[in-house]
């Protein structure tokens, strides 16, 4: 993957790339959030430490970006392949941050509705991040 997806040559590149994913997540998710709100889905907890609300939706894309740039970084220093190998982190980290979703919030009143939002928004922040950092987006 690493011959077909450029290797950003700075940390630099690698900001740059990691911000535009960051910034693509906080608007589809922001988008989303207000669609959410407008259509009156029941999510079952609100105020503004809900994971519903903008703040915390803003807080967790920027710093999911940074862990992001920060394993990508790590792996193009000690692998071959970063590419590939950052594609197989970021699933297995997917995979387990889905795993509160299902377990943990219905204990803090979060809905059926509010779950399946809640993996909508982590596949809305999870694929720009990936997207970007590796270069399958060029900007």
């Amino acid at each position: 993957m690493s011959g077909r997806y450029p290797i950003p040559e700075t940390g630099g590149a690698l900001a740059r790339r990691t911000t535009l994913g960051v910034v693509v997540a906080i608007v589809a998710l922001l988008v989303t959030q207000a669609i959410v709100t407008a259509l009156g889905i029941d999510v079952g907890v609100s105020g503004a430490m809900s994971p519903f609300a903008a703040g915390p939706l803003i807080v967790t894309t920027v710093i999911s970006g940074v862990g992001a740039a920060l394993v990508y970084a790590a792996l193009a220093t000690v692998t071959d392949r970063p590419a590939r190998n950052f594609l197989a982190v970021a699933v297995g980290v997917f995979v387990l941050m889905l795993i509160p979703v299902a377990v943990v919030s219905p204990s803090m009143g979060i809905t059926t509705a509010g779950q399946a939002i809640l993996v909508v928004y982590h596949v809305l922040v999870a694929v720009p991040l990936v997207a970007f950092i590796l270069g399958v987006v060029d900007v």
